[in-house]
């Protein structure tokens, strides 16, 4: 990566630190978890149990959404402006545009998820602060990945609020109503689709391969027994291809794209 690219990854984190709605989100992220945090310090060891599973919950609501918001204008916010051309023109190859863009915004999704998880850890009791801190390697992976989507979103579009309506589907769909739809598709198939099947698609959105993996290591290998399914946990070889695939397949497939895109 060269001069003017590592230029543009300052730009792009000092540009984002300024976002409004980066920065409510965050800060709303904040103040839920350290409310979880105080509770869980007032209440005692009667309400370690229901802590962890509530800052999973919130975790897997707010970064995807904090980390779309950051991403979704990316590309297509320079065209809107006809800023596009202008940084094209210098010194830098498109791909390295891509990979200085997502690394800036990357940057800015550290800090607000390190602050969001890590101040509230510091407040907590000793055994749920080190919960939290274990939450800010896997929540990062979880916001990446929903970034380089976000990015790849912004490349294909050609409209600003296109982008912006496209998240908020993206959003909604991955975070809500995916682990209901392969439910719904469980039941009405009775048998017909297989628990591994299920699980499989589960675990192929970034949003359930988290919840999974945050759930497991809080409540135990056994946790998907628990709930009544039959199958095992992704391998963690399994489970980092997924990670790598979500995160650097979009970010890849953006600087493709915008190689081959004509900029007027």
């Amino acid at each position: 990566m060269g001069r003017v690219a590592r230029a543009l990854v300052v730009h792009e984190l000092l540009e984002r630190a300024r976002d409004k709605w980066v920065l409510l989100s965050s800060m709303l992220f904040a103040a839920l978890t350290l409310a979880v945090s105080l509770y869980g310090r007032s209440a005692g060891e009667s309400a370690m149990g229901l802590i962890g599973p509530s800052l999973v919950t919130l975790a897997s609501l707010f970064v995807p959404l904090v980390a779309l918001v950051l991403s979704h204008d990316a590309v297509v916010g320079e065209r809107e402006r006809n800023t596009l051309g202008l940084l094209l023109s210098l010194p830098v190859s498109r791909m390295e545009v891509v990979v200085a863009k997502f690394l800036g915004r990357g940057l800015a999704l550290t800090i607000a998820v390190t602050l969001g998880v890590g101040i509230p850890a510091l407040v907590a009791s000793d055994g749920l602060g080190g919960i939290l801190f274990s939450l800010i390697g896997p929540t990062l992976l979880l916001g990446l990945a929903f970034l380089a989507l976000g990015l790849l979103i912004s490349a294909v579009v050609s409209r600003q609020v296109t982008a912006a309506s496209l998240v908020v589907v993206i959003w909604f769909t991955l975070v809500f109503f995916y682990d209901l739809a392969l439910l719904g598709v469980l039941v009405v198939s009775d048998g017909a689709v297989s628990q591994e099947m299920i699980a499989s698609l589960v675990f192929g959105n970034p949003a359930g391969l988290y919840r999974v993996q945050m759930m497991s290591y809080l409540a135990g290998p056994e946790v998907l027994q628990n709930l009544g399914m039959a199958v095992s946990l992704p391998q963690p070889l399994s489970a980092a291809l997924i990670w790598i695939a979500w995160i650097f397949g979009p970010v890849l497939v953006s600087g493709v794209l915008l190689s081959r895109r004509k900029v007027v």
